[in-house]
């Protein structure tokens, strides 16, 4: 009796391994997509016939991000509840991807769904992209300057620098500030722009000499001035410096 008995339980325990090795369905659906937007047939592609994804119970099993999806029991169709941001799931990890469990009773099967949540061009560029891909590379533009341009550089972890380089002597007496515009554009189509002001203060350096107003100066004082009347006799010297 006991033997039948053990042979009973692996039995079921082999039928159970079976069953929860289900397949994996996988579906696509771009970031944004509006709340009830159908990421795909469910029950159809799982071989379900009509009505049965209902009478068997086809049901998503309950995870942390599973929120933005759900599950119509009378269809079995797979839906946004939600809008997916893939930059918020995933920021810069590509592919995207929600892993789903489905659970259909009656008998037992689990299925794995794989949702993959590709990206648009929604970000303008900044300093960086948040999209991935031809979305996130970014080329840069100066307004014109005789004085400043720009220089992008690899560094040794592939990331890129972006460098304001001066080009010319710059005089703070001929031209205090600088005022230019840095516009970074993505590769998307169409291609999207974010733009910042750059506003450079020019320091004052020591590079201009006192002048005096004259370049000569006469005086004439009789030869017993003393020194109470060289202050009647001495002119008035005036000096300046360029600032």
């Amino acid at each position: 009796m006991g033997e039948r008995r053990c042979a009973a339980v692996r039995v079921l325990v082999l039928q159970a391994a079976w069953a929860l090795a289900g397949g994996q369905v996988r579906y696509s659906v771009p970031e944004e997509a509006e709340a009830g937007t159908v990421v795909g047939r469910l029950a159809q592609d799982l071989g379900l016939e009509a009505g049965e994804a209902e009478a068997r119970r086809l049901r998503l099993v309950a995870q942390g991000r599973r929120a933005s999806v759900e599950l119509s029991g009378a269809s079995g169709a797979l839906l946004l509840s939600s809008r997916l941001d893939r930059e918020q799931l995933c920021a810069k990890s590509a592919p995207c991807a929600l892993r789903l469990e489905v659970l259909l009773e009656r008998p037992l099967r689990v299925f794995h769904v794989e949702l993959e949540v590709t990206d648009i061009n929604d970000n303008a560029p900044g300093a960086s992209d948040a999209d991935i891909g031809a979305n996130a590379q970014l080329s840069y533009t100066l307004s014109p300057s005789e004085h400043f341009s720009l220089d992008l550089q690899k560094t040794e972890e592939d990331d890129e620098s972006l460098f304001l380089v001066l080009r010319k002597s710059l005089d703070r007496e001929t031209i205090p500030v600088h005022r230019l515009v840095l516009t970074a554009s993505d590769g998307g189509r169409p291609s999207l722009t974010g733009t910042m002001e750059l506003l450079i203060s020019v320091l004052d350096a020591n590079d201009n000499a006192p002048q005096f107003n004259q370049s000569v100066y006469k005086v004439q004082l009789p030869e017993n001035a003393n020194e109470a009347l060289c202050g009647d006799y001495m002119p008035r010297i005036w000096m300046r410096e360029e600032q």
